[in-house]
C-alpha cells in the first residue's frame, strides 16, 4: 500500500473517531473536502515504450508524476495534522472533569480463620471460635464541589444493627499558610499505617500498634500540605476524644475530652520513577480524656486483637480515651492484651516510622511509645514496634503517594484475570511477606500483657483491584494470670475494590 493510501485511511479513521465522540460540526469549518481530489492518472501510454521496449529513462517507474504525487502527499499530511489537533481537543473537552462532579467506589473483604490455642491461652483469653465474616463491605463517593473544595462520604454495611459511616469530611484546598483544610470525621495523621488505606495492607490486619495506640477516626479540623517538590509532607489536627463507630460521642462536657495530632514525613531519596525510596516520618499525639459524669476523674484503656479478627465486626471506643479497634465485646476475636481501665490525667504518645523500597523488596517498621500521667502522680509508659518484610516473586513494587507520605495501589504487571480483551492471561502478582510485633502493655502495678506476634503472608493479586491473602499468625502472650502461652491462626481473605 502507496504512503498516500496509509495517510488517506489513517485521516478516515480519525474522522470517524471524531464523529463516535459527538464532535460538533463546527469542528470540520473550511474542511468541505478534507481529503481533496486525486489527480487524473496519467495513461500508461506516455511513461511506456510499445510492448517489449525499454522504458522510458531506463528506469523502472515512471517519473514525470513524482512531483505532484509528493505535493498531493504533503497536503494529505497538513489535513491529518489538522484533524489530530482536533480531535486531541476533543478528547482533553471529554476527559476534564467539570464541577460539582461526583466519583463511586465500593470494597469488599471477606475473611475466613481457624484458631488453635494451647490450654493456658484458652485459660487468658477465652476459646476463639473458627467462623466466616464480611470484614468490611463499604460504599464510598467522593467529588468536588468547587475547583477547590473537595469532600468524601463513606458507608460501611458490615457492622451489626445498622449501616455506619466511616469517613465523612469536606475540605477546602489551594489555601495560603494552611495548604488545605479539612473538618468532619477522618483518619487522623498518625502513623504510616493509619494513613494508608487499608485496602493495600501487606496483611489482613494492621500490626499490634494500631490496635492498641493510634487515634484512627475521629471528628476533627486539621490542615495538611506538602513541599513544592513533594519530597515532604506535614499534617495537623485536633479532635474531640470519643466517638463510637456510628459517629455518636461517647464523652462530652467542660472537662478534658480534646486532643492534638500532628504528623510529618520526607522522602530521603526517591528514584527511578519511585520504584526505589526511602521514606521516613515521626508522629505526636497528646490526649486529655474526659472526666467521668459528675467527677473529676478520667480514665483510659487500650489493648489489641492478635493481628486477625473473626466475628461480630464492630468497632467501638477502647475505653474514653478515644481510641477506636475491635472488642470483644460483642461476639468476636478478643483482645490478647489489655490494661483495661484505669486512672489518667492525660497521656502523650509519640511514634516513628520508615519504609524502604528497592524494587520488588520492601522493608516497612514502626515504633510508638506512650506516656500517661495518672492521677495518683504515678507514671505509666508502655511500648510496640513491628517490622515487616515484603518480597515480590513477580517484579512488582510497593507504590508510594508523595503528597500524602502513603502507600499507594499494587500495579500488576501480568494479570491473572483481564481487564480487557486484548490482554494475554498471566500469573497476575505474587507477594511473600513476614512481620514482627511485639507490644508490652505492663507498667508498675498496671499488667496488661506482654505479646509477640510472627505472621507469614502469601498474597495473589489477580490484578490490580483484586487480591487473596493467606495469613499464618503465631501469637505468643504473656499474661501475670496464666503465664505463657500461645495461639496459631489461620486466615484466608478475598477481595475486591473499584
Amino acid at each position: 500500500m502507496s504512503r498516500m493510501h496509509h495517510a488517506l485511511l489513517r485521516a478516515a479513521t480519525l474522522c470517524l473517531l471524531i464523529l463516535a465522540c459527538g464532535a460538533p460540526a463546527p469542528a470540520f469549518e473550511g474542511l468541505e473536502d478534507p481529503f481533496m481530489t486525486a489527480p487524473a492518472q496519467t495513461p500508461p501510454a506516455a511513461a511506456f515504450h510499445p510492448a517489449g521496449g525499454p522504458l522510458e529513462n531506463d528506469t523502472d517507474f515512471p517519473t514525470q508524476d513524482i512531483p505532484f504525487q509528493q505535493q498531493e502527499v504533503n497536503n494529505t499530511q497538513a489535513q491529518l495534522d489538522s484533524l489530530q489537533q482536533q480531535f486531541n481537543a476533543l478528547q482533553a473537552r471529554f476527559s476534564a472533569k467539570t464541577v460539582p462532579f461526583i466519583e463511586v467506589h465500593a470494597v469488599s473483604q471477606m475473611d475466613s480463620g481457624i484458631f488453635g490455642q494451647d490450654e493456658q491461652n484458652i485459660k487468658a483469653v477465652g476459646l476463639l471460635n473458627n467462623g466466616s465474616d464480611f470484614r468490611r463491605s463499604r460504599l464510598a463517593a467522593n467529588g468536588a464541589l468547587t475547583e477547590n473544595m473537595n469532600y468524601f462520604f463513606q458507608v460501611d454495611f458490615s457492622f451489626p444493627g445498622r449501616p455506619t459511616f466511616t469517613d465523612v469530611w469536606m475540605e477546602v484546598t489551594g489555601l495560603p499558610v494552611f495548604g488545605n483544610i479539612r473538618a468532619g470525621q477522618w483518619k487522623q495523621p498518625f502513623s504510616l499505617e493509619v494513613v494508608s488505606s487499608f485496602r493495600y495492607t501487606t496483611f489482613a490486619e494492621r500490626s499490634v500498634l494500631f490496635q492498641s495506640f493510634a487515634p484512627f477516626r475521629h471528628i476533627a479540623i486539621g490542615f495538611y500540605d506538602w513541599s513544592q517538590d513533594e519530597r515532604m509532607t506535614w499534617a495537623f489536627s485536633t479532635y474531640r476524644a470519643g466517638q463510637d463507630q456510628f459517629g455518636d460521642a461517647l464523652s462530652y462536657g467542660n472537662t478534658g475530652n480534646y486532643a492534638v495530632v500532628g504528623r510529618t514525613t520526607g522522602l530521603a531519596w526517591y528514584e527511578c520513577e519511585g520504584t526505589q525510596y526511602l521514606h521516613l516520618g515521626a508522629a505526636y499525639n497528646y490526649v486529655a480524656p474526659q472526666a467521668l459524669a459528675g467527677t473529676d476523674k478520667r480514665q483510659a484503656s487500650f489493648g489489641t486483637i492478635p493481628e486477625y479478627f473473626i466475628g461480630q465486626n464492630v468497632t467501638v471506643t477502647n475505653g474514653i480515651a478515644g481510641v477506636s479497634q475491635p472488642t470483644s465485646a460483642i461476639d468476636g476475636t478478643p483482645k490478647f492484651v489489655n490494661t483495661k481501665n484505669f486512672d489518667v490525667n492525660h497521656y502523650n504518645l509519640i511514634g516513628g516510622e520508615a519504609l524502604w523500597v528497592q524494587g520488588p523488596l520492601s522493608v516497612q517498621a514502626e515504633g510508638n511509645y506512650l506516656a500517661a500521667t495518672r492521677a495518683n502522680g504515678v507514671g505509666a509508659n508502655f511500648a510496640g514496634m513491628y517490622t515487616t518484610f515484603g518480597y515480590f516473586l513477580t517484579g512488582e513494587h510497593r507504590p508510594y503517594l508523595k503528597k500524602s507520605g502513603a502507600i499507594d495501589r499494587i500495579k500488576v504487571l501480568n494479570n491473572f484475570i483481564k481487564l480487557n480483551h486484548d490482554e494475554e492471561w498471566g500469573l497476575g502478582g505474587w507477594e511473600v511477606a513476614t512481620r514482627l510485633s511485639y507490644i508490652d502493655l505492663n507498667s508498675k502495678d498496671i499488667q496488661g500483657g506482654r505479646m509477640f506476634d510472627v505472621t507469614a503472608g502469601l498474597n495473589w493479586y489477580l490484578n490490580s483491584y483484586a487480591k487473596i491473602q493467606f495469613n499464618y499468625i503465631r501469637s505468643n502472650l504473656t499474661n501475670a494470670a496464666f503465664g505463657d502461652s500461645h495461639a496459631n491462626i489461620y486466615g484466608i481473605r478475598g477481595q475486591f475494590d473499584f
